[in-house]
């Protein structure tokens, strides 16, 4: 039983990391006023471009690179869309999510052919002395890097939001986008690379899916992740700091429906696959007339 229970903590840590990574993007993002529905999408392609690259070089430094370079690249295009143009967030993002990982599955598709392409996961590195603590020990003292970096950048994220002038920026921007233009602030420039920053971290989350955890990529590998990363944005209030807690709520409920699988337990297959998104459809229920995003979310800015 304490094997279970291990296995299901220290499961949850490892399976909340890319939702964590994709949700502190968005969570900027949507702070600058600016929504991404096509996370799912850069995630898909930049868990297939850390997949690929570091399979055909060897090196995961450049894998996590190229899923960088692919997440900010597609950012750079609903940016343009939604930020630039004043085409509507909503459809700009869902376009996005298609394209992303259409390209995804047909890159997948065409440069693997017959072959399956696989890398080791990152090894996990044992905080000395701390990682003997029973349970407690595996389930915070013995992940990969990937792992320690979310957590990690969850804290600086959230100081810089609430701790320095870019974060007032950020907010005020995502709040009264008029006054900042009054004060001299490139809102429109602030949007810009936050949707960038977006899709950076989204793309870390598709990288620690594929180089952090699973170690080969396949089409719906993301499987409702990025959704789940909005879901959170959601719970958390647009913190950085609660984005922590909602991401492992939901790494514990994907870690509880795979440990259950893996022992055999007398539950349907297919609701165990379900408990995830009926644990983000009841968040969604419970948190919507709780919480208000910033006021100019989704609103195009034009100077007047």
């Amino acid at each position: 039983m304490i094997d279970i229970l291990s296995s299901i903590l220290s499961g949850g840590v490892i399976l909340a990391t890319p939702i964590l990574f994709s949700a502190l993007g968005e969570i900027y993002g949507e702070r600058a006023g600016v929504l991404n529905l096509g996370i799912e999408g850069i995630m898909s392609l930049a868990a297939f471009a850390a997949l690929w690259v570091t399979y055909s070089t060897g090196s995961y430094i450049l894998g996590l690179l190229a899923a960088i370079s692919v997440g900010a690249s597609v950012a750079i295009l609903h940016g343009f869309a939604s930020v630039t143009i004043g085409v509507n967030q909503l459809i700009s993002g869902l376009l996005i999510l298609t394209l992303a990982e259409g390209v995804a599955n047909f890159s997948y598709r065409g440069l693997t052919g017959l072959i399956t392409p696989t890398v080791r996961p990152l090894s996990s590195i044992e905080i000395p002395g701390l990682s003997q603590i029973p349970i407690l020990g595996p389930f915070l003292f013995e992940h990969n890097v990937l792992v320690y970096l979310s957590f990690f950048l969850a804290l600086i994220m959230g100081a810089t939001l609430y701790k320095t002038t870019w974060g007032l920026k950020i907010r005020a921007v995502g709040e009264n986008p008029e006054a900042c233009d009054a004060a001299g602030i490139d809102v429109n420039r602030i949007r810009h690379l936050c949707v960038v920053l977006t899709g950076v971290m989204a793309a870390f989350g598709g990288a620690a899916l594929t180089l952090g955890y699973l170690g080969i990529y396949e089409r719906g590998l993301v499987a409702g992740r990025g959704w789940i990363a909005i879901v959170v944005v959601i719970f958390s209030r647009w913190s950085p700091y609660r984005a922590i807690l909602g991401s492992l709520i939901f790494g514990l409920g994907y870690s509880i429906a795979s440990n259950l699988i893996g022992v055999g337990v007398g539950i349907p297959y297919y609701f165990l696959l379900m408990l995830p998104y009926l644990l983000a459809l009841v968040v969604i229920l419970f948190m919507f007339k709780r919480t208000k995003g910033p006021a100019a979310l989704t609103v195009p800015y034009r100077r007047k």
